[in-house]
């Protein structure tokens, strides 16, 4: 049986090694960020001076078929391997990629309208919507289902936690307990209505735990949103669940508003509001409130964030704020 599989695998390999209708292409992209950050209150810091660098890899062709095949790979500060993505094209009407580069769910676990940072993004914590993200698993993506618009992407992994693939033949990471995830979303422009945009999206993590007793074996998140852009201005609203899955289940039901407004095409202002509630007998919502400003000049963009937090990372009475001074040159 073994012998067997490496023959398919092998043939497999060749078929694409060898019917390649068009020479490859390779493009190389990338961002340098450098930040400055201030905390005040329990939120303490370090060096307030920050830096992140990230260079993208992608390469294409097509085969005699018509499929396209696409490659992409992401290397950062810590990890030169990470966030692969092998993407099938012209099949069945969408793409088909074997890939750890996130979760449709987590790709729309806030969309609100703002102009440099989310509220919850700079201090504090939050139980946010997440599917598998950054597992190694298998996404289908229809961008237009049905010529309505709405755009369909599900997302399937074998053993949830296992992070990125590792070398051919092997298996990655060690998941107890843990077993298959499964992600969907449906996103995109409300035909008729301009500047209506909606979204919802759902997860379910299962699990396999060993312990007697144990009654709740999944993890549930879902969300759904809806912005609307008038001009410079857009407003959104959003809600969103979280469940655990164990002993002690947790659950957690979040909101977020927005509105943001263009002064120009390369000044942008927003206000955005999250209140994240902890369903518990004695739970507390925890609320942050954040203004943001971004500024463009070519590659370059300056961005301010302010958000104060109050009952933060749960904690009845905690008050935290931060101000952060953002700038990003993309090349």
């Amino acid at each position: 049986m073994t012998n067997i599989k490496k023959i398919g695998l092998s043939a497999l390999a060749g078929a694409l090694a060898i019917t390649s209708a068009h020479a490859g292409a390779i493009s190389v992209s990338g961002s340098m960020e450098i930040s400055y950050t201030k905390g005040s209150g329990k939120h303490t810091t370090g060096n307030p001076l920050g830096q992140n660098n990230e260079l993208t890899f992608t390469a294409s062709t097509e085969l005699d078929n018509g499929v396209t095949v696409a490659y992409k790979n992401t290397a950062t500060d810590t990890a030169l391997a990470n966030d692969s993505e092998l993407v099938f094209g012209n099949i069945l009407g969408g793409t088909l990629s074997m890939q750890s580069t996130g979760s449709p769910l987590d790709g729309i676990d806030n969309k609100m309208p703002t102009a440099f940072n989310d509220a919850e993004g700079a201090v504090g914590s939050i139980a946010d919507v997440s599917g598998a993200n950054g597992d190694f698993g298998i996404r289908y993506t229809l961008s237009d289902v049905a010529g309505s618009g709405i755009k369909l992407d599900y997302n399937y992994v074998p053993k949830h936690g296992s992070g990125d693939a590792t070398g051919d033949g092997g298996p990655s990471g060690t998941t107890n307990g843990a077993k298959d995830s499964h992600d969907i979303t449906l996103t995109g422009a409300v035909p008729g209505v301009e500047g209506l945009s909606v979204g919802a999206g759902y997860s379910k993590k299962n699990y396999d735990y060993k312990v007697a007793g144990t009654p709740q074996q999944t993890a549930e998140s879902g969300t759904a949103y809806a912005t609307y852009a008038y001009g410079p201005v857009t407003v959104g609203y959003q809600v969103g669940a979280v469940g655990d899955s164990g002993l002690g289940v947790q659950g957690y039901k979040n909101t977020y508003m927005g509105i943001s407004y263009a002064i120009s095409d390369d000044l942008s202002i927003a206000y955005n509001n999250t209140e994240s509630d902890k369903l518990s007998s004695g739970g507390v919502t925890q609320e942050w409130d954040n203004i943001s400003l971004a500024y463009t000049v070519g590659g370059m963009t300056i961005g301010v964030s302010d958000s104060d937090c109050s009952n933060c990372s749960y904690t009845s009475g905690r008050s935290e704020d931060e101000t952060v001074l953002n700038l990003t040159v993309a090349f």
